[in-house]
């Protein structure tokens, strides 16, 4: 979606105003969504994992 009509397009048919000025903080989010979606590809299996914690007893007192 890095495509200047592409994004153009897509507002319109969702009945959107077109703004020139908007469509580079446009692609911005569109791409920190698709960069932040590699992760999730690459490691699938996560959010299964059980995280471990480490307490300190000193704190716990």
């Amino acid at each position: 979606m890095d495509d200047a009509n592409v994004v153009k397009q897509s507002l319109h048919v969702q009945g959107l105003p077109i703004f020139e000025t908007d469509i580079p903080y446009i692609q911005n989010i569109c791409y920190t969504i698709n960069q932040a979606q590699l992760s999730i590809h690459a490691l699938p299996h996560l959010n299964m994992e059980t995280p471990i914690t480490v307490l300190d007893k000193g704190l716990i007192l």
